[in-house]
This record gives structure tokens, C-alpha cells and sequence, in this order.
């Protein structure tokens, strides 16, 4: 009985093990899918601003659709396990100003690129989500410390491509890293900037070194952009980030020091605009050789709010500005607003910009709202406080990154690249998430309603993938559209390339390019063989992308070609007439109609048309203009044909001004930009150049002419 009973003492201590080994192997599983999501959350980050940062309709498609779908299996998980979704007042706010998007798409003038760009922000709203519950889970540091590392690799690219340009010589080299133009890569750089500082600010534990390494060697990466107004953005985001510390101190000596860091701020600043020198190279031509860019942005802001007044509820349609803006400019064409709030006003209405705005300032006055002070917790004889207060700083440095980014925003449409959007995104995903802890009865009565958390039932939440789904199905057809396209810009054969054509509009039915590009093709196509009935197809397809995109005159000017080498010359005449009524400073269209104007015998009108074209060069057109556009070529080639009748009339001296004028254009056109346009697109080049080559030929021969009926 003794040995018995000592086997039965002794077989639960075999047992334990045993039993143990289940719940070792669960609270490792436990720990495996609690950080899966941050190790996500970095392959992202990291991918992101080399996928997106050119706005490549290709990768834009992809990334937005895996984040949509994302939102929809994150809806659909809830509904199962039938959840309701927490969402704070500032959320709400912005899930509305989604909705607000969406609401656009019915009235816009482009309904493709409305789609596009409702859901590039529905994919704002489930990255900051996602963000704000990682954070939820205590992860906030190695959240923002990602984003850090991210922006931090991304930096050194540019860095190296300075280096490289620098030892060539070029010491005034604007480095833009992965990104479409410097100034959109000095935001990245800003925001990251900030995030950093709240890390140094939090001072981990053994890392207090590195996180003032990185956000110097950030700092530098961003003057290295030669971008003025993130220079003054990061000032105005220095002067957020000192008064958040200043709140936060009550000490003598610490606002001493807040009061020295600014004056070392401003310092930097005027150091670093005579010192370095893309950013030296920008302040000395600001009012010589960049004067005319300055009021060249204040002409297209001017546009922007005339279009924004004409529709001012809803807009024109979310993402239209290119091809609404043309119709109310003085000023040559450009693809953004240079102020991303009034090109929000023009697309999605005020009411639109009213409901931005609003996320923005909620966002920012709930977190100052719902927390006690820094220093309150801090007091060695108060309560302990019922929020976790390591991750304040980081989260003041997100403000201080939202300020700035709002400060960029005003001179430029920082959001313009699905890169900085969701970088944006990210930043303000950490500023949402909440206190661990935080009690909302003790809280002052006035700060519940933005303090408050309200839970969306099942029935609202179902409402939630109505768009998803939508943005989804679209992202996709962009996506695949954009690829067929570009299997068709790599084919030689016309045959070849009008197949992929094709199946790239037969899968993204509402882009209206594609169908020009149809049109366009098939138009060439039968000019080379005869073919009449291509020449009606490719009419057809001409009037199917006007239906889808009524406003963009290039349109028109297609089709006017494809009825004048159908002999249709009135139908022609009245389509580049509407292609100038949407677009006034369309030079082109101006040269086309005045040639076919003389096409039809119509020499006074076409006379006319000329000397409104050659008037442009001394308008606001010709005399502001942004940095990098080059000479009109088709106001040159207007003055050809305006001193062809002049010759005519024996206006000899007149002509040869004009001729000598419009050849310098010419040559200035063929040396500089033809070499940049030849490695971005060929083809189109090949067709410049050619253009070009006629247009120098024909002057050649008209200063003949004018030399022998001189002598």
C-alpha cells in the first residue's frame, strides 16, 4: 500500500509537464498573432513609398485594392463574431467626409477618376484604423518606431543621390528620392521628422542617441529637397511642438530651454538657406528667376477658387482638377491645385472641405481634450494616472507631424501621391488611439462629446462595405487596365498594340483614355492604309470618351483630326471650338483650328486665331509660369503661320522678328527638353522632334523668301 500510494503521489508531478506544454505553445501562438500584424505593418511602410511615391496606376491599384480588401474582411470579421465597431467622434468625422467622396462620384464630370480618388481616401480611413487599434494593443512605440526606420531608409537613398551628384559637380542637386518632385518627398521626410522627435522626447530606455541621429540626419534629407515650404512647414511644426512642451512644463528652466530651441530653429533655418545649396540656389532666383512661378501658383489658386464658387456644394466630383480646372485658368495647364484644401474645395465642394477640416481639428483638439497634463502625472504625490503615459510624447510628435503636413499643404497638394496620403494616414492612425485606460466619468462634462467612444451596430457597419466593395471593384479595373496599357506601349506592332488596347477597356470600362488611345491608333491606322472603317471606329470611340469625360479638350481635338481627314471641316471646326471653350490656353487646339480655318479659305478668321495664339506669349500664360515648363512650341509654330501671311502682305520686317523669334523657341525646345521627353516616352518625342524639324525647315524657307523679295 505504501508503494501504491507513492506511484499515485508521484503521477500528477509526470503529468505536469504535460499539461503545461499545451498552454506554453497557446501563450507563444498568442504572442505570434499579437506582433504579426506590426511585422505586416513594416513590409508595408516599407514598400510603399517606392510603389506609390510616381502615382503608377499599376501599383496604386494594388496597394489601394489589398487595403480595401483588408477593410472588408476587418467589416465582415465583426459581423461574424457579431461585434460592434468603436469608433471615436473624430473617426466619425472622417468616415463622413469618405461618404462625402463617395456622394461626389454621382454628379462628377469624370466619373473614373471620382471612383479613384473616393477610394484612395476609403483606404485613408482603414489605414489610420488599423493604425489606431495597434496602438490600442500597446504596440504604439514599435508602431511609430517602424515608420521612423521606413522614412529613415528611404532618406539615405536620397542622401546617396546627392553624394553621387555632388562629386560630378552638381552641388545644387534637389534630391526626390522614390518620389514624383522633391517637394512631395520633403513631406515624407517632414512627417517623419516629427515622429522621431516625439520618439527622442519619450527617451526609450539605451536609445536616446539614436532616435536625435535619425531625426538630424531626416532634417538634412529635407534640405537637401531645396522645397521652401517644407522648411517653413517644419518651423511652423517647431513652434506646434514647443508649445505642446511648454504646456506640459510648468519648470522655468524648461521654458528657458523651449524658448532657446526656437531661436536655434530660426537660426537653422536662415543657416540652412545660406549655406546649402539646392536650398541657397532656391531663396536667390525667389524673386528673379522663380518670381514668375510664384505668381504663377497665386493665378492657379485664384482659378481653383473660381471653380470651387461655380459649384460650391458638392463640386465637380472627387479627383477631377486637371480636367475641370483648364476651363477657369489664365495660366498654363497643371495637374494639382498647389494647395491641396482649395483643390478639395474645387472637387468635393465646401461641404467637402467643411467636413476635412473638421476631422483635422477634432482630431487635434480630442487628444488635448481627453488628457490630463504631462506634468500633473508626473507629480510625485498624485494618483497614479489612469492612462499610460509613455506614449505621450510620440503622440505629440504626430501632432506636431499633422501641423506640418496641414502648413505644406496650403502651398502644395501634399497628398497628391498615394504615398504621402497613407503616410499621412499612419501619422494620424497614431494620434487617434486613444489612453489605455482613460475613464470618461472623469472627465469635465464639457470634453465628453469628443471625448466619447460610440459603437457602430451591425446595421451601419453593413453600410460601411457598400463602398469597399465599390472602391474595390474599381481599384481592380485600374489595375488590370493600367497593365493591358502598358503591355500595349511595349508592342511595335499596330495590330499587337490595339489587342492589349483592347482588353485594357473591356476591363476598366469607365477610363476614357484608353478608349482615346483606341482612337488614336486606329485613326493613324487607316490614314496609312485607307481604311475607312477604321477611321469610323476610331470616331465612335472618340464620342464614348466624350460621354465618360466631357471636359478635357484633348478629347475634342482627337476627334476634330478624325472629321477633318473625313472631310468633315464644319463638324471639325465646332469640336476644336469646344475643345477651347474647356480649355482657353490650349495652344494646340488655337494652331489647329487656324489651320483649318485657311483649310477652308476662311484667311481672316484664321488670321484672327493667330494673332490670339501669338498674344498669349505676353499674357499671363506666357509670362507666369512654373519652374520647369519649357517653351511652347505651338505658339512658335503660330508665328510661322501668322508670318507666312505677313510676308504675304509685304509686312517683310514684322515677319522676320516673328520667324527669328519662333526659331529660337524651336532650338531651345529641341536642345533641352527633347533628351528628357526621349527617355520618358520615345514615341512621343520621335513625334515632337519631328514637329519640330518641319517647323525649323519652313522658317528656313520663309527667311529665304523674305531675303529675295527684300533684295
Amino acid at each position: 500500500m505504501t508503494a501504491m500510494s507513492k506511484q499515485r503521489m508521484k503521477a500528477p508531478t509526470r503529468r505536469e509537464p504535460a499539461a503545461q506544454l499545451p498552454s506554453d505553445w497557446k501563450t507563444h501562438w498568442k504572442q505570434v498573432q499579437g506582433w504579426l500584424p506590426v511585422a505586416l505593418y513594416a513590409v508595408f511602410a516599407l514598400a510603399l513609398p517606392f510603389l506609390t511615391g510616381t502615382n503608377d496606376l499599376l501599383w496604386t491599384g494594388i496597394v489601394l485594392a489589398t487595403l480595401l480588401a483588408l477593410g472588408i474582411a476587418a467589416v465582415v470579421g465583426n459581423l461574424w463574431r457579431k461585434q460592434m465597431l468603436p469608433l471615436t467622434v473624430a473617426e466619425i468625422c472622417l468616415l463622413a467626409f469618405v461618404g462625402w467622396q463617395w456622394l461626389t462620384v454621382a454628379p462628377s464630370v469624370y466619373r473614373w477618376a471620382s471612383l479613384l480618388e473616393a477610394g484612395r481616401w476609403t483606404a485613408f480611413a482603414v489605414v489610420a484604423l488599423v493604425v489606431r487599434r495597434l496602438c490600442d494593443e500597446r504596440r504604439g512605440l514599435w508602431v511609430a518606431g517602424v515608420f521612423v526606420a521606413v522614412v529613415t531608409v528611404t532618406a539615405l537613398q536620397g542622401l546617396a543621390d546627392y553624394a553621387l551628384n555632388a562629386a560630378m559637380g552638381n552641388l545644387a542637386w534637389r534630391i526626390f528620392g522614390p518620389f514624383l518632385q522633391p517637394n512631395l518627398f520633403a513631406n515624407f521626410l517632414l512627417m517623419g521628422f516629427f515622429v522621431a522627435s516625439g520618439i527622442l522626447w519619450q527617451r526609450p530606455q539605451g536609445w536616446a542617441v539614436l532616435p536625435a541621429f535619425v531625426a538630424f540626419l531626416l532634417f538634412i534629407a529635407m534640405v537637401l529637397t531645396g522645397s521652401k515650404g517644407a522648411l517653413l512647414a517644419w518651423l511652423i511644426g517647431m513652434i506646434a511642438l514647443g508649445a505642446i512642451a511648454m504646456t506640459q512644463s510648468t519648470a522655468k528652466r524648461t521654458r528657458k530651454r523651449l524658448w532657446l530651441a526656437l531661436v536655434l530653429g530660426l537660426a537653422t533655418l536662415c543657416a540652412t538657406a545660406v549655406f546649402v545649396p539646392p536650398v541657397r540656389m532656391r531663396f536667390e532666383t525667389l524673386w528673379t528667376a522663380q518670381a514668375h512661378s510664384s505668381l504663377f501658383r497665386w493665378l492657379v489658386w485664384k482659378a481653383t477658387l473660381t471653380g470651387a464658387t461655380a459649384k460650391p456644394l458638392a463640386g465637380f466630383g472627387a479627383g477631377t482638377f486637371e480636367w475641370v480646372y483648364p476651363q477657369f485658368t489664365t495660366v498654363g495647364f497643371t495637374r494639382h491645385a498647389h494647395n491641396g484644401f482649395l483643390q478639395v474645395a474645387m472637387e468635393s465642394g465646401f461641404a467637402g472641405l467643411a467636413l476635412l477640416l473638421l476631422f483635422f481639428a477634432v482630431l487635434l483638439f480630442t487628444h488635448f481634450a481627453c488628457l490630463p497634463t504631462h506634468r500633473t502625472a508626473n507629480l510625485p504625490n498624485s494618483n497614479p494616472p489612469a492612462y499610460r503615459l509613455s506614449d505621450l510624447p510620440i503622440r505629440y510628435g504626430c501632432i506636431a507631424a499633422v501641423i506640418a503636413f496641414c502648413s505644406h499643404n496650403l502651398v502644395e497638394t501634399a497628398w497628391m501621391t498615394l504615398a504621402n496620403l497613407l503616410t499621412l494616414a499612419v501619422v494620424c492612425g497614431i494620434v487617434l488611439a486613444p489612453p489605455a485606460d482613460l475613464q470618461a466619468a472623469e472627465l469635465p462634462n464639457a470634453h465628453l462629446l469628443t471625448c466619447r467612444t460610440v459603437r457602430l451596430p451591425w446595421k451601419w457597419q453593413c453600410v460601411l462595405l457598400v463602398p469597399l466593395l465599390g472602391g474595390l471593384w474599381h481599384t481592380i479595373a485600374v489595375a488590370r487596365g493600367a497593365y493591358f496599357a502598358g503591355l500595349a506601349r511595349k508592342e511595335v506592332l499596330p495590330s499587337a498594340r490595339l489587342y492589349w488596347l483592347e482588353r485594357a477597356g473591356e476591363v476598366d470600362p469607365l477610363n476614357a483614355r484608353h478608349k482615346i488611345d483606341r482612337a488614336v491608333l486606329l485613326a493613324a491606322w487607316s490614314e496609312a492604309t485607307g481604311d475607312e472603317g477604321r477611321l469610323q471606329q476610331a470616331l465612335q470611340l472618340c464620342e464614348e470618351a466624350i460621354r465618360l469625360q466631357p471636359t478635357r479638350s484633348g478629347n475634342y481635338k482627337v476627334k476634330a483630326r478624325i472629321l477633318q481627314t473625313m472631310g468633315k471641316l464644319d463638324e471639325a471646326e465646332r469640336a476644336l471650338r469646344t475643345a477651347l471653350r474647356f480649355n482657353r490656353t490650349d495652344t494646340e487646339a488655337l494652331l489647329r483650328l487656324g489651320e483649318l480655318l485657311e483649310w477652308q479659305n476662311k484667311t481672316g478668321m484664321a488670321l484672327q486665331i493667330y494673332r490670339q495664339l501669338v498674344a498669349l506669349e505676353e499674357s499671363a500664360y506666357g509670362r507666369y509660369k512654373p519652374v520647369e515648363q519649357w517653351q511652347d512650341i505651338f505658339i512658335a509654330a503660330g508665328k510661322v503661320r501668322l508670318a507666312e501671311h505677313l510676308l504675304a502682305s509685304g509686312k517683310r520686317n514684322e515677319a522676320r522678328l516673328l520667324l527669328n523669334s519662333a526659331a529660337k523657341a524651336f532650338r531651345s525646345f529641341r536642345d533641352a527638353y527633347l533628351p528628357i521627353l526621349k527617355a520618358g516616352d520615345p514615341e512621343a518625342a520621335h513625334g515632337q522632334g519631328e514637329f519640330v524639324r518641319r517647323q525649323l525647315g519652313e522658317i528656313q524657307r520663309l527667311l529665304r523668301l523674305s531675303r529675295s523679295g527684300a533684295g
